[in-house]
């Protein structure tokens, strides 16, 4: 991950991201909030979509997931309609 995706990551709170992992997954997320101390370095997200959804079981006392950012290949703004941004916003 660069440091164009860290800032990407940090200007994205509440909105959705399109992130590749270093294993090759690909996942839509909204991003929750963005840790990057240097002994806890994660993004917490709300999976939007993904490459492997069975890779995922929703916990209903569970808000969202943690990936830590080593494991970030590269983000991006997600490339859907900036609505479903919107909306994502007003849902959280």
């Amino acid at each position: 991950m660069t440091e164009a995706d860290l800032m990407c990551l940090k200007s994205s709170i509440d909105k959705a991201v399109e992130i590749e992992t270093v294993d090759g997954e690909y996942l839509t997320a909204k991003v929750l909030w963005v840790f990057d101390e240097e002994d806890n370095a994660d993004v917490f997200y709300e999976l939007v979509s993904s490459s492997r959804p069975e890779s995922y079981t929703r916990q209903s006392e569970v808000g969202g997931y943690r990936l830590p950012l080593e494991e970030i290949a590269s983000v991006r703004p997600a490339t859907f309609d900036a609505g479903l941004n919107r909306s994502l916003r007003s849902a959280g």
